[in-house]
């Protein structure tokens, strides 16, 4: 199963495809939707207490339009917070659409980003060489687990980089 998932990942604009194909027929975004607008805010209700910069992380961010969604979500919660949002993201074409995505929204001012475009074991690696150990206010990985080699090992890292009071969102398809 691991090679199958190696070989759809390497060929990016097939996986780019399949994955637009499964979100016309599956109501994964409408699910998602409503994941934002109910849970999250109280999700993230107490990322931001007492800080003067909100640290976001998103690993997979893909072209961003999830990651916008999330960041309006804590700027409503915390407004006039400064936010940190890194994002990792191994598609150089994805990380294009986000940054067209960014360039066409409104109401970012307070939000910095940085892109890294690197799968998340190479942000690791990179993190770990360049002792770089971070701590971030909200981990998000949505839908992109399914490249990683050793989950659990990945699941620990990222655990290891929350600040105190943060939190990490994990989305999966089931099945």
């Amino acid at each position: 199963m691991a090679s199958s998932m190696r070989s759809l990942f390497s060929d990016h604009s097939r996986y780019v495809e399949s994955f637009r194909r499964f979100l016309n027929n599956s109501t994964e975004h409408q699910c998602m939707q409503e994941f934002l607008d109910k849970k999250l805010p109280g999700i993230i209700a107490r990322i931001g207490d007492k800080k003067s910069e909100i640290k976001i992380l998103s690993i997979g961010g893909g072209a961003g339009e999830i990651d916008l969604q999330i960041l309006a979500k804590v700027q409503d919660q915390f407004p006039g917070v400064p936010i940190n949002n890194e994002v990792v993201e191994p598609s150089a074409e994805q990380i294009a659409k986000y940054k067209e995505f960014v360039a066409k929204s409104s109401n970012l001012e307070n939000i910095k980003f940085a892109w890294h475009k690197e799968t998340s074991s190479e942000y690791q690696n990179r993190v770990m060489e360049n002792k770089e150990l971070q701590k971030w206010d909200f981990i998000h990985m949505i839908q992109m687990l399914y490249y990683v080699k050793d989950i659990p090992a990945t699941l620990k890292f990222f655990h290891s980089l929350l600040a105190p009071s943060a939190k990490i969102l994990i989305v999966l398809v089931s099945e």
